[in-house]
């Protein structure tokens, strides 16, 4: 298409050139002291045209004013022979500098454009590119208001630790090359982007029919290696999240679906989870309260415990379970716990949460315990900054009344929660403790709690934060405190739990500093019940 918008421009100037070689002969010649204007108009052809256009208006022009043309002896007294080959020099050779001098100020800010849009070191678009192609569906006479879209965004838990071990360069082709994969899995239509060093957002049409499907294939993609080149394989330990939205959300408020994006994926990539799928594209007056949702789930039995063995450095073996949960929601598809949890708080629905938890946990130790087995289980009682004393009270009927081992079960809080005990909830857990339950603090190294402060209450454990753990994987100072850490908790008598653990790397490192029980996606993802490795479990 180009070369033929040339070609017709060319065609109309050599017109021109022969119109105005036509003039000056009608006119008499044309004045020495005009002839020189002649190469404004190649030189405006150079420019807007190219130098292909510019090197061929001006031959055609020198020949038009040459000596074999009706022309040449009414130019006046300024063309010799040597004299015209000089007009053909510069006839040609103006018009090629100025089309040169423009192509290069062209591919010059053609390549800024480019890499404004494009990642500096996989050249994949960037979050600025990824945001015009939201806001350029709106063109789209195919698509409807309502049309349906993915918003997939994947964390690479394991990037940092593999570059370390591999080099920028490498990492970062190994990067490209599953953006690449992923193009393929989700199909032509899929957009891919990188919004940073570990982070991919695809983008591509979604089916109400077809997203179960859609999420195994994902879900199964994600669990896999990635090849190098050299044929070695790597484990980037990604997670995702799916961010289902219209056409009409997608384009009037990019900005905010891809925020909401990015915070979801955030969360799961802190909960150990592979893949959670949240689904914002019908008008919130089409939806029930998230209250009214909630109660039909627990009635309908959508909802469902899951448990991650946590494992012992001493004996190699998996000593205890933390129990989580899954919402199976019968249009957004699997909802991880970090996804719904910050909407439990806000509806005031602790309570009514932590109360199934421990009436569907304590049936499965029922029936546990049928089968000759009892493990210990780690149960999180903490929402917030506040623990519920019903909570603690039916914790301790449950106990009472299933005759289940209290040795074996842990009760995890938040350490800010634990620095809050009012004295009614202190005294329960001091008699929960005393019965031989075990109390762990939670989340430590995020509070301000220390640990002389906890010796003050009743703690049996720490459970060290994803932050200490990952800062102490990549810094020689933060490992120093880290390891400070652990050492003083032994010296107190408290276990060290570390939670997070999704590569290698961090399981040699805790390991290495004394760290006692170690839970993350690089042991085992939390499983159903029905999917518990009882042959590792002690």
């Amino acid at each position: 298409m180009q070369a033929e918008s040339v070609f017709i421009a060319s065609f109309v100037l050599l017109v021109l050139s022969a119109a105005i070689v036509r003039l000056v002969i009608s006119s008499g010649g044309l004045p020495s002291i005009y002839s020189s204007l002649i190469y404004i108009p190649l030189a405006i052809v150079g420019l807007l045209f190219g130098f292909r256009a510019g090197l061929l208006f001006g031959i055609i022009t020198a020949i038009a004013m040459g000596p074999f043309t009706l022309s040449y002896p009414f130019i006046r007294d300024n063309l010799i022979s040597t004299g015209w080959i000089f007009l053909l020099m510069s006839c040609a050779f103006i018009p090629v500098t100025t089309g040169l001098v423009s192509s290069t100020l062209k591919t010059t800010i053609r390549q800024e454009q480019h890499a404004k849009f494009r990642h500096q070191e996989t050249g994949l678009p960037n979050i600025k590119a990824l945001l015009r192609y939201f806001k350029s569906l709106s063109k789209n006479p195919n698509l409807s208001d309502e049309s349906l879209f993915d918003i997939i965004d994947i964390r690479l838990k394991n990037f940092d630790a593999i570059q370390q071990k591999i080099g920028p360069e490498k990492a970062h082709k190994l990067v490209k090359l599953m953006a690449q994969q992923l193009s393929e899995l989700l199909g032509n239509q899929a957009h891919i982007g990188q919004a940073s060093d570990s982070e991919l957002i695809g983008v591509q049409q979604a089916s109400e029919k077809e997203h179960h499907s859609a999420q195994s294939n994902l879900k199964e993609y994600l669990q896999k290696e990635i090849q190098a080149e050299d044929g070695t394989s790597y484990q980037l330990d990604p997670s995702a999240s799916i961010l289902r939205v219209n056409k009409r959300q997608l384009t009037e408020s990019s900005q905010d679906v891809l925020n909401r994006s990015r915070e979801r994926a955030y969360r799961v990539k802190d909960s150990d989870d592979i893949l959670s799928f949240f689904d914002e594209s019908k008008p919130a007056k089409q939806q029930s309260s998230f209250s009214k949702q909630f109660s039909d789930a627990l009635i309908n039995n959508e909802m469902s415990l899951l448990y991650q063995p946590r494992l012992s450095t001493v004996t190699g073996q998996f000593e205890s379970l933390e129990v989580s949960s899954r919402w199976l929601h019968p249009s957004r598809g699997d909802i991880v716990f970090s996804e719904f949890s910050s909407m439990i708080k806000e509806n005031q629905l602790t309570k009514d949460y932590l109360m199934w938890m421990i009436e569907s946990c304590f049936m499965d130790l029922s029936e546990f315990t049928q089968q000759q087995r009892q493990p210990k289980v780690s149960i999180d009682i903490s929402l917030g900054e506040h623990v519920e004393p019903n909570v603690l009270y039916a914790l301790a009927n449950k106990i009472q009344t299933t005759d289940y081992p209290p040795t074996r079960i842990c009760i995890e809080v938040l350490d800010s929660a634990l620095m809050n005990l009012n004295p009614k909830t202190r005294t329960h857990f001091e008699k929960l403790h005393n019965v031989g339950c075990n109390i762990i603090a939670d989340h430590f190294g995020e509070g301000f709690s220390t640990i002389q402060s906890l010796f003050k209450l009743p703690v049996d454990a720490i459970k060290l934060s994803d932050e200490l753990i990952h800062s102490a994987a990549s810094n020689s100072d933060a490992k120093r405190q880290l390891a400070s850490i652990v050492k003083i908790a032994h010296a107190k008598g408290l276990r060290t739990i570390a939670t997070g653990v999704n590569s290698k790397e961090k399981l040699l490192l805790l390991k290495h500093i004394g760290c006692e029980e170690l839970q993350g996606s690089v042991l085992t993802p939390p499983v159903l019940k029905e999917a518990l490795p009882w042959e590792r479990i002690k």
